[in-house]
């Protein structure tokens, strides 16, 4: 008995990115101006993304991370609560930690739905975790798990098979990041570059039956991680008879895969006379249940603590008041052209560093920045 007691304090709180909560112009415009931290975009990119939602029919995200959600929670059934939360969306993490300190949690173990560590995606979720009541563990990255890595040979494998003698292509996808987030230690594009790799091992491909591409970049006037999966396909000189898409960043249907894959990629290949194919998400799959439970497992007896996200976490787009001091430091740490050219232009004092940057020098330094 009194080890049922104790286990109902700890919690597993599962988080995904969002969605509209309705796909209404004024849905789609709140749901957008929550991404951009609080500043409403320009009526023209609210337009825009809202007749995307509108071509796609909605988005089936919110529903699939319910059932993935509920699967994990029936499976672990008494050793822990299991919770959900959005980032940008309804219901938000700060009202669920709010739900679970009420409910009397002491231990969370958070499980971003996303299987890849990055500045830009998950710490975004862990700015949230505040609580004097709670102690979290952060599950950092997952995408090593064989269920996850399997489901993925299985469903490329199962394309092959029908592709038969055909020449082919699988390009492996991922969310874009900024330039910037790469030249300063974020592990998120060798963490894509290691999926692939554990995949194609699996699958036995050669080098010339797949590449890595990225997608899904926003306009916010920095430069993102290149090749853009829809820039390499015009670029190619010759195309095979297939292209087999493989968005290994995401786990779910959402609009990144559902428009910026079914839509745009597709159109893409249809125009170039090659066949179009996309494994199905993982989305409930009782193998993406497997991979999830083996991780939460990996993790659940691990170690929690009270969690400051005001000092451990950084403002990975915001500029810092003082750069002159980080320019001098940062000839030995690898800045990019377009920031060399900045300074050679405006001068060191007059180039705003992005936030990230400081944290990187402070880290490699040993020294705050302020």
């Amino acid at each position: 008995m009194e080890q049922g007691v104790v286990m109902s304090k700890r919690a597993v709180l599962m988080m995904t990115f969002g969605s509209p909560e309705e796909i209404t112009y004024e849905g789609v415009a709140e749901f957008f101006t929550n991404i951009r931290r609080g500043v409403r975009p320009e009526p023209h990119e609210i337009q825009s993304l809202y007749d995307n939602y509108v071509r796609i029919g909605g988005t089936p995200l919110q529903r699939i991370t319910r059932e993935e959600v509920n699967l994990v929670a029936s499976a672990l059934g008494e050793q822990a609560s299991v919770y959900f939360a959005n980032k940008f969306s309804r219901p938000f993490i700060t009202d669920v930690i709010e739900e679970m300190e009420n409910d009397g949690i002491e231990e969370c173990l958070c499980l971003i739905l996303e299987p890849h560590y990055s500045y830009y995606s998950v710490m975004g979720y862990e700015k949230f975790l505040d609580s004097e009541q709670i102690r979290f563990q952060i599950i950092k990255e997952w995408y090593q798990e064989p269920s996850l890595l399997h489901y993925w040979a299985d469903e490329i494998r199962n394309i092959l098979d029908q592709i038969r003698d055909d020449s082919y292509k699988v390009i492996f996808s991922a969310h874009s990041v900024p330039v910037l987030a790469l030249d300063f230690g974020d592990p998120y594009i060798n963490q894509i570059y290691d999926n692939t790799r554990l995949i194609v091992e699996i699958l036995g491909l050669e080098e010339d039956q797949y590449t890595n591409t990225w997608q899904s970049e926003s306009d916010i006037g920095i430069p993102w991680i290149k090749p853009d999966v829809l820039e390499y396909l015009r670029d190619e000189k010759e195309h095979p008879d297939h292209y087999i898409f493989v968005p290994i960043a995401f786990i779910s249907e959402h609009i990144e895969v559902l428009f910026d894959n079914d839509v745009e990629c597709k159109e893409l290949c249809h125009e170039l006379g090659v066949a179009y194919h996309r494994p199905p998400m993982p989305n409930s799959d009782s193998r993406l249940i497997k991979a999830l439970l083996s991780t939460i497992q990996s993790h659940i007896d691990g170690d929690y603590r009270y969690y400051q996200p005001q000092l451990e976490t950084f403002d990975e787009f915001e500029a810092p008041s003082n750069t002159g001091k980080i320019l001098e430091e940062a000839e030995d740490i690898q800045i990019p052209d377009f920031v060399k050219k900045l300074i050679a232009k405006k001068g060191r004092e007059n180039v705003k560093m992005p936030y990230l940057v400081k944290k990187m020098l402070e880290k490699k330094y040993g020294k705050k920045y302020d």
